[in-house]
This record gives C-alpha cells, structure tokens and sequence, in this order.
C-alpha cells in the first residue's frame, strides 16, 4: 500500500528556532486568549536575525477543549506569537511542520468497547469510555519561524 507524501513536506520555511513551553496549559482549565510564555533552546540565525538561546516569547492558547465522557480526548491549540529580543519583538509563527493542535491519540480500549460488547467488563469499559486530558508543560518542545515581511511572502512558501 502507497501514501502520498504530505503536503507540509513541500514547504520551504525560514530557519526553525526551536523552543520549549515555560508554562503550563492544560485541557481542563485553559482557554482561548490565555497567554503562555516559552523560551528558545538554541542560538539560531533565521531570516537575518540572530536569536540567542534561553530568549523568552509569548503566545495565546487558540483553543482548549476538555475531554468527554464519549471518548473525545482533549484538545489544546497554541499560538506562538513573538520572541522578545530586549527593546524589539520579533513576530513569530509556529512551525506548520509541527502539531499545534496537541492531543492524545485514540483510545484503542473505547474504541472496540463501543463497537464490541465484553461480558464481565461493564466498570473497564465504562473508565475505557471517558476520554483523558492533555497537560502542555515545561520540557514541552516545538519550533517557531519568523514571519517577515508578508508583503513579500509568508514564513514558508511552498517549494
């Protein structure tokens, strides 16, 4: 079996400036415009700026959604927005090669309990059926692009 390549592979961005999360968001009680802070882990040179490590930036949280009893895990979206380089701003995008809309994978266990009736199992299937939270902490790792000047071009274009 063949699967085409993914789109994103096509896309040529400006360097990537990786960075990890300071703060912590989680499903249950984020929400859309809260802001997060993060800080860059290497020193980067993207687009003509030199960005050095430990550089602090902020983002908002786009959305946060709570898990379900229906087996729906839950959902965060976070927005990196700029990198703080003393008195200038440096707006920055999240890496589209990266997951911005962080969540866990599938629940196999609820998933076959909806469809497969197990004897015996009625409590494991009734925990099975209740999605799980997501927390986005500190050590949470990703990568921003800047964004330039948009009158020129985006912050990838594809190839």
């Amino acid at each position: 079996m063949f699967f085409a390549a993914p789109l994103l592979a096509a896309l040529s961005c400006y360097r990537e400036i990786p960075a990890a999360m300071l703060t912590t968001v989680n499903s249950v009680s984020g929400f859309s415009g809260q802001a997060f802070r993060f800080k860059t882990t290497a020193t980067v040179t993207s687009n003509g700026t030199r960005v050095p490590a430990g550089t602090i930036g902020y983002g908002v949280v786009v959305s946060s959604i709570p898990a379900s009893n229906r087996a729906r895990n839950g959902i965060v979206v976070l927005s990196p927005r700029f990198l703080s380089l003393g008195n200038a701003q440096l707006q920055v995008a999240g890496d589209p090669r990266d997951a911005s809309i962080l969540t866990h994978g599938p629940n196999p266990v609820a998933e076959g309990a909806g469809a497969v009736p197990v004897p015996g199992l009625g409590l494991a299937v009734s925990e099975a059926m209740h999605g799980t939270n997501i927390t986005i902490g500190p050590g949470y790792n990703f990568h921003v692009v800047p964004i330039g000047n948009l009158l020129e071009r985006g912050p990838c274009v594809e190839k």
